[in-house]
């Protein structure tokens, strides 16, 4: 066993039970380590392009974020159903499994936007101004289904955990912890 696998099961035998779930990988073939530097990296380029009015980057950052958290709700919750490539079909699938009908209105909302802003603001169908709105109205709607998805789903973690079969992708999330620097930064 290495020291970070040694330290996480020290970590999971003194928490209580629940605080740490396990969530199955997404892909076959994940690429662990550059998707590591991407998700650390997201906010502050979120940030960034935000303070530049970069929008339709914010837009498609956002969007790329949360079909991340919908795979993962997908393929952490018991279904018979094989995932759906398209962001709006995943969507629906996610509903289908008990996605919150609130968070899944406000993401179909957001991705009419996403799509008229990133297939038709050369041809008019939308503006920066409106652009400017979506990506406020959609503030915290990120951190929303994130919060959700590591509620609703995964597995929870116990001492087992040293003994069972991993994927590469896996993840452990302290669910707690998680949630706590999501409330306390919602920059996606």
């Amino acid at each position: 066993m290495n020291e970070d696998t040694a330290s996480l099961i020290d970590a999971i035998r003194s928490a209580p039970p629940g605080t740490f779930k396990l969530f199955r990988a997404t892909d076959e073939e994940p690429e662990v380590e550059q998707s590591m530097r991407n998700w650390d990296e997201l906010s502050r380029r979120i940030q960034r392009a935000r303070a530049a009015n970069c929008l339709i980057e914010v837009v498609s950052l956002r969007m790329q974020y949360m079909d991340v958290w919908l795979r993962i709700f997908f393929e952490n919750t018991p279904h018979t159903d094989k995932r759906r490539r398209e962001f709006g079909r995943l969507l629906e699938q996610c509903f289908k499994l008990g996605l919150k009908k609130r968070i899944y209105d406000q993401i179909i909302t957001f991705n009419r936007h996403r799509i008229a802003a990133i297939h038709g603001y050369m041809v008019g169908k939308t503006n920066y101004d409106v652009i400017g709105h979506a990506v406020q109205d959609s503030d915290g709607l990120a951190e929303a289904l994130c919060e959700f998805v590591l509620v609703s789903s995964g597995e929870i973690v116990d001492e087992s955990f040293a003994t069972t079969y991993h994927k590469r992708g896996d993840m452990i999330f302290n669910i707690p912890a998680m949630i706590g620097k999501l409330k306390l930064s919602p920059t996606m």
